[in-house]
């Protein structure tokens, strides 16, 4: 039987220690796709704090981006994007609501195959920040565990349902990161929008490190918080043994992926839809117009790497 979640709004003054999530010190480190600003973003629990009589930990989302100086060299940069606090009671994650000031339930474990958990309704017109706007929906398509450090989590896999905005997959790239207990979303936290928007995007969780537990994405074999070497307009894929470079990037008529090993790429644009796919590593762009593009590299028939592209014509 599919039954549906509805979460509630929390606002009457009750304590909550139950903080299995995020303990003080708590590190997300997430991938961007490769090709455009920014590279890393990460979220760090950093302090208990008091919000609506809630006992929440204050998470603090920082992220890093390749800059230019005026003589055109290149040094990363660090900023504070957001700030955010969640509490956890029982089997529930709560996130507040800075707007509204309420908090909702963002992750859900007593869930079961085929429940659909709704995080929060879509409002209309959006006066504020899209992600408190959009319709937060997900569904459970399956349930496993993962076993860390000798803790068994729960895994739970899901998708959007049709009429949500924000989920923990996009549905354009068939993407299929599952929640994973006391971690949350290996996508990202705080989920991502459903519209394929292809600048500054999210690819997926690096590594996670707390006091007790860690974890590393099994196609990410360097340090967490490793950096590619700067290297201005083209982009490197860092986490090949073999660096694959896609250059011109912006590129006009053509691109060329230089890589020895044998690969085959599909290009789609910003809404996801696919406009070309072939093995050759000079690819003929006149056709297509200005704009962002995804390139999805599959390499030896094994690997497969996604990063933007822009075409420029002046």
């Amino acid at each position: 039987m599919k039954t549906t979640i509805f979460t509630l709004l929390i606002l009457f003054p009750i304590f909550s220690f139950a903080q299995d999530w995020a303990p003080i010190g708590a590190k997300w480190t997430y991938d961007h796709d490769s090709g455009l600003s920014p590279y890393l973003t990460t979220i760090e629990s950093v302090k208990d704090t008091m919000v609506l009589n809630k006992l929440c930990r204050l998470l603090v989302t920082k992220r890093t981006d390749e800059n230019m100086r005026p003589d055109g060299s290149y040094y990363w940069s660090t900023s504070i994007i957001s700030k955010n606090f969640i509490y956890t009671s029982h089997d529930t994650v709560f996130h507040y609501n800075r707007f509204d000031n309420l908090f909702y339930a963002l992750y859900v474990l007593n869930v079961q195959k085929n429940d659909k958990v709704l995080v929060r309704e879509k409002i209309v017109p959006c006066t504020k920040n899209e992600y408190f706007c959009s319709r937060f929906e997900y569904v459970v398509d399956s349930i496993s565990s993962m076993s860390l450090q000798g803790q068994s989590l729960k895994l739970i896999y899901n998708s959007f349902t049709q009429t949500s905005d924000w989920g923990f997959n996009r549905s354009g790239i068939l993407e299929n990161y599952p929640i994973l207990e006391r971690i949350g979303s290996l996508k990202y936290f705080f989920g991502v929008s459903k519209n394929f928007v292809m600048e500054g995007e999210i690819k997926c969780l690096r590594c996670y490190n707390d006091s007790q537990i860690s974890y590393k994405a099994v196609y990410w074999s360097k340090e967490c918080d490793y950096l590619r070497p700067l290297n201005g307009p083209s982009m490197v894929f860092d986490n090949l043994d073999n660096k694959i470079v896609v250059s011109p990037n912006p590129f006009d008529s053509y691109f060329r992926i230089n890589i020895g090993n044998p690969i085959e790429y599909e290009l789609y644009d910003s809404f996801g839809k696919l406009l070309m796919q072939g093995e050759e590593k000079e690819v003929n762009t006149t056709s297509l117009p200005n704009g962002i593009y995804l390139l999805r590299l599959t390499i030896d028939n094994k690997e497969l790497k996604t990063s933007k592209l822009v075409k420029h014509v002046l």
